[in-house]
């Protein structure tokens, strides 16, 4: 779980914890979340931002909970694998109210494992971690993702180096790596991640 402060004075103390859809709800959640970032904020696509990467991506949500309220899917981002052992990231999206969220104060985020402080920057950062290291511990020698322009400059901050420069749905793009040393191996924490029957299941909701 991530706690943190905001600097929204009537919301006292969020929490949100990063996982993995256990439910056809939070599936939804996370593929209307998508919607609204890729296609009405942003307006990359059109009606639906599904490919068929979605086929066989572990989807990862940052749910928020607030004073015993219901989860709220406010951060998306998604990992395959392309080749053996080469994984992608990509859709990689947070809520509006939630991109300037920082000040973590639960030193616990990354369980057992010492991660740089550079990971508790912001709730994209996070994400960015929880999917790295995922992919690490599943069986990842190298790990890749598609980076709009504007967010060059955080995956830079977080051991990533630039291979080139692309356009992909009439936008610049940068295809960035990840140092995995910066990223160890790290499994998403009181999940049902190993019984990818269900995932499989869960996936048809798309």
């Amino acid at each position: 779980m991530i706690y943190f402060k905001t600097d929204k004075k009537d919301r006292g103390l969020d929490f949100i914890r990063i996982t993995i859809p256990n439910s056809d709800t939070q599936l939804e959640a996370y593929y209307a979340t998508r919607r609204s970032i890729f296609c009405d904020e942003q307006g990359v696509f059109v009606d639906s931002d599904a490919d068929e990467y979605d086929l066989r991506a572990i989807p990862i949500i940052a749910a928020n909970h607030y004073l015993g309220s219901p989860d709220e899917v406010i951060g998306v981002v998604r990992i395959y694998e392309g080749k053996e052992r080469e994984w992608f990231g990509g859709r990689l999206g947070v809520s509006k109210d939630y991109r300037s969220f920082s000040k973590f104060i639960c030193p616990h985020l990354f369980a057992a494992y010492t991660a740089s402080p550079l990971y508790q920057m912001s709730v994209a950062a996070s994400l960015i971690f929880r999917a790295v290291s995922l992919a690490n511990h599943i069986g990842c020698d190298k790990f890749s993702a598609y980076v709009q322009e504007q967010n060059v400059k955080l995956f830079r901050r977080l051991h990533w180096h630039t291979i080139r420069e692309v356009t992909l749905h009439g936008r610049k793009h940068f295809l960035m790596e990840a140092d995995l040393e910066s990223y160890p191996a790290t499994p998403i924490y009181a999940t049902s991640f190993a019984n990818t029957a269900i995932l499989a299941e869960l996936s048809k909701v798309a």
